[in-house]
């Protein structure tokens, strides 16, 4: 009787150190990836952006994740590998994406990925600022990095620093900032060459201003009574967007998976190479959908039957959680055991 009982001891630490080896040591308690569909009419549900993004190459410019180009597929899909290889080196485009975002939502999603991450928000409230201007073709991804030859000097730009530092800063600091204008000059200004109203450093960023001036997406939300710390769904949203510009947007979420929360982080509008105002309609924005519904179409990557949240301010970082095997409590467990089989 004894030995079964000692047997039983055996087998229960047994358990126990198997349960230890499968628990992970840390988890985080509120950023996952959510197909959750809600039950409206709709043909296609764009996923939740979490908003702990680990796709963007440079934590910075989160474009970055719509416009990768990897020959992993060599082997396995040549003929698809062949199709992006050609689609890079193609540096034609038809669609500029004009990208302003809430600094607000910006910075809530850098903390969470890393905790000490510095932020400097603009000091004026309800205050939109640019994120970029990215050339990219209908239906489809690209171009970026068309010309290495047109390297970024920042004394190109000393006329509209100032408005730049105010306009179209770098979140994360002065110290960065001529980073960030480089990054972007490189990337999407070497594309956005094509056409000779863009075809310089200087023009390529002051028409960013140019264009940050005259679409001022707080009084155009405003216009809707749509303001900081409101909720609204991106139906409502959409609607303030084209009742004042008359074209479609692409608006754009991250999403508190813990809390069941979308926060409002991006709102792009599209030219077309005349400069034009046009729809985004077509233009492919990663995890971004096309969606019908009564009374309009929205481009967005939001859940359309979930309220969007437009904070009003950083909301409270959720911090990973250290999950550890209680030790001690397993020590107690065995004396009482041992005491129990005596």
């Amino acid at each position: 009787m004894q030995s079964q009982q000692v047997g039983l001891v055996i087998v229960f630490l047994c358990c126990c150190l198997v349960a230890t080896k499968s628990t992970p040591l840390s988890v985080h308690d509120d950023i996952s990836d959510s197909d959750e569909s809600a039950s409206v009419s709709v043909e296609k549900q764009p996923q939740r952006k979490p908003l702990l993004d680990n796709d963007s190459d440079d934590g910075v410019d989160d474009d970055d994740s719509l416009y990768p180009f990897d020959d992993s597929g060599l082997v396995d899909d040549p003929m698809g590998a062949m199709e992006r290889h050609q689609r890079v080196h193609d540096h034609n485009w038809d669609v500029l994406i004009f990208t302003q975002q809430w600094p607000l939502t910006t910075c809530y999603h850098w903390r969470e990925d890393n905790p000490s991450q510095e932020c400097t928000l603009p000091q004026k409230k309800e205050f939109w600022t640019i994120h970029g201007i990215w050339p990219t073709k209908l239906g489809s991804l690209g171009p970026s990095f068309c010309n290495n030859s047109a390297e970024f000097d920042v004394d190109k730009l000393d006329g509209i620093s100032n408005r730049l530092e105010t306009y179209w800063p770098d979140l994360k600091g002065a110290t960065s900032q001529e980073w960030l204008w480089k990054h972007e000059w490189q990337k999407h200004g070497t594309c956005a060459m094509l056409i000779e109203e863009l075809d310089d450093e200087l023009k390529y960023f002051a028409q960013g201003l140019s264009w940050r001036e005259q679409y001022i997406m707080s009084r155009i939300l405003d216009a809707s009574d749509i303001h900081p710390d409101s909720n609204n769904t991106v139906t409502v949203i959409n609607n303030a967007i084209v009742k004042v510009l008359g074209k479609n947007p692409s608006i754009h979420c991250l999403f508190d998976t813990k809390h069941e929360i979308s926060y409002l982080s991006e709102i792009r509008i599209c030219f077309n190479k005349s400069l034009e105002l046009i729809d985004c309609d077509g233009v492919k924005l990663g995890d971004a959908v096309s969606i019908k519904y009564p009374g309009g179409n929205v481009t967005t990557n939001c859940h359309i039957s979930s309220l969007v949240h437009y904070p009003s301010l950083v909301p409270t970082p959720q911090r990973k959680r250290e999950w550890k095997f209680p030790l001690v409590n397993v020590y107690k467990l065995l004396q009482f055991l041992m005491w129990f089989t005596l």
